[in-house]
This record gives C-alpha cells, structure tokens and sequence, in this order.
C-alpha cells in the first residue's frame, strides 16, 4: 500500500503479511510508482511483514538502486521488525539503507539530516471558487518561482484535481506546490480516501454539451507524470512537471 505525506513530502510504502514472489513483484511496482512523484524521500515499512525471508533483503536493495538512479537521487529508508533489521544489519544492507524500527524515528532522523523541501500550501473549502482560487494561488507561485514557461500547464493541472475535489469529495481540500529537483510538484489533498480513476467520457443527454470524464485525460496528457496515494485522513492526488533547465 502507499501512502503519501504531502507536508514532509515522503511516499511510505507499507507491506504487511507473508513475503510471497507476488508480494514481492508488488513492492517492486510500488516502487517504481512512488519514484514517479520524486518524493524528498522513500520509506519502506516492512515492520508488518511475517516471517522473515532473505529475498526481502534483494528488495530492500533494488528499491535503493533504483532511488539512487532518479534524478535528483531519492534516498530510501527501510522501516522493519527485529527480525529482518537483524538481516539487515548483519549483512551490511543497513550500511547504504538507513533502517529503523518505526516510522516516527524515520521521520525524526530525515528531518534532522535533511531540510524539508521547498513548499507552498493553501486550504480551499469545497465550493464554486475553489478551483479558480487553486488556478491563482498555483499561477502566482510558478511566476514566483520564475517557472513562467510552466504556466499553463500547472495551472490547467490543478484546475481539474481541484474541480474534482469538489465535485467528487466534497471535503475541505489543500492545495501545495513544491520544487522537487527538476520536478515542480502539485498535489490536492482532501478527506476523501476513494483514489480517483481515468473513466470514459461521456455526455448527458439532457445537458449534452456537459462533458464528463476529461478531467484525469487533460491532467495525463500534460503532466510529466501524475498519480494518487492514500493518506491518514483520505487521499492526495498529484501530478509534475519537468523544469528542465529552468532556474
């Protein structure tokens, strides 16, 4: 399962029960998926996994690996029972993987080593106004941050995760924009824990003009990549773009 911390800017990706080779091409995709979003950091709890297996240690690996090779580099911190902190340890793994016996101490120890990242957040109430204020609030931060030629698109993007929000979970909802390396990060946040899902497009036949069903087509087709996480409180649903060689 992934959950996300938009505020700490960490994807947490949780793994409980018997360690299977599903389980394990399941982490492996967990993985690649939260990398996508180029989180400050990656955190693998694997403290709910039952009996310890030594194939858990080639994960623990390749999810480093992997965070190694992103650009900019994503480390990755490993959260897990005595047992295989023991294999870890023993091992070596914990000499390039930071790992710990509970997420908080993970999260304390990140902190200290490292600054938060640079972020700007906003909480909108579910209404009419919502999206547009989303719209200004992200188009005045991108021209802060002289991240002109991003413009539109971050506005386009968090127009339509903020109109889904309202039309869809109905919860006061926040809005943040962050600076990821190359990545300019959007996210909306709300209350509401159902991911969204890309649907077919249709019309009503009483309102035919009324399209439904684009919104998630218009945030794939301009973000660099985009995607979704449960929260503690619901779910946040988010999206970057690439700054290339932007200031």
């Amino acid at each position: 399962m992934l959950r996300g911390d938009v505020e700490r800017g960490i994807v947490e990706v949780v793994v409980a029960g018997p360690w299977t080779g599903r389980v394990r091409i399941d982490l492996a995709a967990a993985v690649r998926k939260a990398l996508a979003e180029q989180p400050r950091a990656l955190l693998l709890n694997l403290a709910a996994i039952e009996d310890a297996d030594p194939a858990v240690l080639g994960a623990v690996l390749l999810a480093e690996r992997r965070g190694a090779a992103a650009e900019p580099p994503v480390p990755v911190l490993v959260v897990a029972a005595e047992a295989d902190r023991s294999q870890l340890q023993s091992t070596g793994v914990a000499l390039r993987v930071p790992v710990y016996g509970a997420a908080a101490a993970a999260h304390a120890d990140l902190d200290r080593r490292s600054p938060p990242l640079g972020r700007v957040a906003l909480r909108l109430q579910p209404t009419v106004l919502g999206p547009s204020a989303a719209r200004t609030f992200v188009g005045d931060t991108v021209l802060a941050w002289d991240l002109a030629p991003l413009l539109r698109a971050a506005r386009l993007i968090v127009s339509e995760l903020a109109t889904n929000a309202v039309e869809h979970a109905r919860t006061p909802f926040t809005v943040t924009a962050s600076r990821r390396g190359t990545m300019l990060h959007l996210a909306v946040e709300d209350a509401e824990p159902t991911l969204p899902a890309v649907i077919e497009v249709t019309a009503r036949r009483e309102a035919p003009l009324e399209i439904r069903g684009n919104g998630l087509r218009i945030v794939a087709g301009t973000a660099t990549a985009w995607g979704a996480t449960r929260t503690d409180a619901g779910k946040v649903v988010w999206a970057t773009l690439r700054t290339g060689s932007l200031p």
